[in-house]
């Protein structure tokens, strides 16, 4: 059996290149004859020689059902008499018929990825790739009842405008749900960011900071991600959706300018359902927040790092100020003694809560 790789190894690999997308016209997956709804968020991914759809893709198809839990560690694909069941800890995957075979499986966007080709194979589907007029590998899924020639389709979505993006992601590695937390930094001032850095050691976190503010970082960006951190953005409250997403794009622009990376995460304190979507970016809801005192309390600690992620609820939010700042390092330590747990930077492919 193949080695299984760590969650950590489950992130997701930032290419630097200018890549031209076409933002409102161009998709990457097609069901049938029509775009993939959930496209922009969850594409077609090519990489490392592989092409990889999102599972729940398939549940598009009548007959097909399609459930997930990260608490057991499970995805599981259905029709009427046949199943594919994986395990998302080991790689492996178990038909009906009691045969159980390695595989790859991925994490994108909170999502689980596949190769398709074992689950077309299973359930009569047939998966089929072809270049738009705009020079992108496209995918389709399709059961036999679509209408038109894919080229064809695809050639009658062709258009024009388009917009460059400075960023391609790509997902490498096996998933090994529920081995990582992800402690978040909720606003800190500046001088709170550097102060927090010397503290952290390896401990990977998150800073999560308005995008109307990031230029008032602009010394510490570079030292977040050389310490092996993340920049996140905040929502705090309620908030005009249309300018949050265009502050979000602004600031892009600006970390990209600082340090040639994006950030497509938005934190928020509302509960996951509750937190408004926002086109090319992924929603991470934080509703555990720990001062001063609950760093040095065992029952907090435990809900921290054994309770929360127990029932699926892997990240939180620290304070920063100086008196926080004090027992990091004794919290941390105490994280060190769950031999299951490890704490990472949040990722696209990071638990939503």
């Amino acid at each position: 059996m193949k080695k299984i790789i760590s969650a950590a190894l489950a992130a997701l690999l930032l290419l630097f290149c200018a890549v031209p997308v076409f933002a409102a016209e161009h998709a990457t997956l097609y069901i049938g004859d029509a775009k993939w709804e959930s496209d922009s968020i969850l594409p077609f991914i090519e990489s490392g020689g592989k092409m990889l759809v999102p599972a729940i893709a398939f549940a598009e198809f009548d007959g097909l059902a399609v459930s997930q839990s990260d608490t057991l560690g499970s995805l599981l694909i259905e029709g009427e008499d046949k199943y594919l069941s994986y395990n998302l800890n080991f790689g492996t995957r178990l038909d009906e018929g009691g045969n159980v075979t390695e595989c790859d499986i991925f994490r994108y966007g909170g999502q689980i990825y596949l190769e398709p080709d074992a689950v077309c194979e299973k359930f009569g589907l047939k998966f089929e790739t072809a270049y738009a007029p705009d020079g992108y590998l496209t995918a389709r899924l399709t059961d036999g009842s679509e209408t038109a020639d894919f080229n064809t389709l695809l050639s009658s979505h062709a258009d024009d405008a388009g917009t460059v993006v400075p960023y391609l992601y790509n997902p490498t590695g096996k998933t090994a749900a529920g081995s990582f937390v992800h402690p978040i930094l909720l606003n800190p001032s500046v001088t709170n960011v550097e102060e927090a850095i010397g503290i952290l050691g390896k401990n990977g976190v998150s800073f999560a900071i308005s995008p109307a503010e990031i230029k008032q970082y602009a010394e510490t960006v570079s030292k977040i991600y050389a310490n092996g951190h993340t920049l996140v953005y905040y929502m705090d409250g309620a908030v005009d959706k249309a300018l949050f997403k265009e502050q979000m794009d602004e600031a892009n622009e600006y970390l990209f300018s600082l340090v040639g990376k994006t950030n497509r995460i938005y934190i928020s304190t509302e509960r996951y359902e509750k937190i408004p979507e926002i086109d090319g970016y992924f929603a991470k809801s934080c509703r555990l927040h720990l001062v001063v005192n609950d760093l040095v309390s065992d029952r907090m600690i435990n809900t921290a790092f054994y309770e929360a992620p127990l029932s699926g609820s892997y990240n939180f939010s620290l304070a920063s100020d100086k008196a926080t700042r004090g027992y990091y390092s004794y919290f941390f330590r105490k994280l060190s003694a769950y031999k299951t747990l490890r704490s990472v930077p949040l990722k696209e492919s990071s638990s939503i809560k």
